[in-house]
């Protein structure tokens, strides 16, 4: 693809701004889509993506750590760990 877009783009001499950059990279890939072969299974890919993202949830949900009350830890010598470091 990204040769492509460099073959259409090339006799480009004045690039005027940003908006002409994205046409022609626009061209270019649209160019390209034509020779790109389609993935087998391509109509499944949505079930895959969404069995991912609930396999994800539920091992996030596993891992949660259970949230405790914090409790100071007395030092031997407070004033050393009042003063920053």
């Amino acid at each position: 693809m990204i040769d492509t877009v460099r073959r259409v783009a090339r006799n480009v001499k004045r690039w005027q701004n940003g908006d002409m950059c994205l046409r022609w990279t626009a061209a270019g890939m649209l160019e390209a889509e034509q020779q790109f072969r389609k993935i087998i299974g391509y109509p499944d890919l949505a079930k895959l993506a969404v069995a991912v993202e609930r396999d994800v949830a539920t091992k996030r949900a596993s891992n949660t750590p259970v949230t405790t009350a914090h409790t100071p830890i007395q030092t031997a010598a407070p004033e050393v760990a009042s003063t920053p470091a």
